[in-house]
């Protein structure tokens, strides 16, 4: 039971007892979905880009038209106090701010917003067979929105009911997760992570054009070019994965995780199957990160 956890939730300012973190019913953000969050990792007491976090975090909140009452700069410091106070080795962040009970109307002028920060201990760890093997992913039926149909660069809450039914939908196919493709039919993502793909020796990646651009997504790209591997942001096509030799998925949690085979219907409607291995590419990819993350 969460009530049962340890520890405190950093709440408007404030730190309180986890048990006590509690919001009222009649919540904007829980009717109209008016909510923004992010989720970021520490390791070894060291929170990973809390500052590019934190940024997009208030973009997001622009988004959706409302203003977080507080600066970057203090959110960063009460994260890193609640995360030094917490003492884990390491832990997962949600902050999350979103629109209160002061008006219920649809509109979010003149709402109340609230910010809380929680942290949990990392007791997870990602099944060794997926870094063997390799995720098992399907071709989502729901794809990505047009920009001009939702805030696709704001982590919002809402949209992340379209991840959820994809989500469930892999898991009760017998997959581990689910490619979502574009609103134009383009590769996009998966449910919660950004994907990369080996051709050739180069890195291509999706451009984030309906989708979140992923802090880790971010981080790969940078690493890359350390690792003076050659990457492309560019739009891909389901024909595209007939060239692809290697694949991995990119998330602030998962981290860097290697995709075995995708499945699904192509856009000429035939069912596909495509299969890779986790080459020299990925390796060093997640070889770099965990480098990354022991310097921190």
């Amino acid at each position: 039971m969460l009530d049962d956890l340890p520890g405190e939730i950093w709440l408007d300012g404030r730190l309180i007892p986890w048990k006590d973190a509690r919001v009222h019913i009649m919540v904007h953000g829980l009717h109209y979905a008016s909510t923004v969050f992010e989720g970021i990792m520490s390791y070894n007491g060291k929170v990973l880009r809390s500052q590019d976090h934190y940024e997009r975090l208030f973009r997001s909140a622009e988004y959706l038209g409302f203003t977080i009452p507080y600066a970057v700069e203090e959110l960063v410091k009460a994260t890193e106090q609640l995360v030094l106070k917490q003492g884990y080795a390491s832990s997962y962040i949600r902050p999350i701010a979103w629109c209160g009970a002061k008006t219920w109307t649809i509109s979010t002028i003149g709402c109340d917003v609230h910010v809380a920060i929680t942290a949990r201990e990392k007791t997870w760890s990602t099944p060794e067979h997926f870094y063997t093997k390799g995720l098992r992913m399907v071709i989502s039926d729901w794809r990505r929105p047009d920009p001009n149909t939702a805030p696709v660069q704001a982590k919002a809450a809402g949209l992340y009911i379209i991840s959820s039914l994809s989500k469930n939908d892999a898991i009760k196919r017998g997959f581990d997760d689910a490619l979502m493709l574009s609103y134009k039919g383009n590769i996009a993502e998966a449910t919660v992570s950004n994907i990369f793909f080996v051709i050739a020796g180069k890195l291509y990646t999706p451009i984030p054009d309906c989708f979140l651009n992923g802090i880790t997504r971010i981080i790969c790209l940078e690493l890359a070019k350390q690792l003076n591997i050659e990457a492309h942001e560019t739009y891909l096509t389901i024909e595209d994965l007939d060239q692809v030799e290697e694949a991995f998925l990119t998330g602030t949690a998962t981290e860097i995780l290697p995709i075995q085979s995708i499945e699904g219907v192509d856009n000429n409607g035939r069912n596909r199957f495509w299969q890779f291995k986790s080459g020299p590419v990925t390796t060093s990819m997640i070889s770099e990160f965990h480098k990354m993350i022991e310097t921190l």
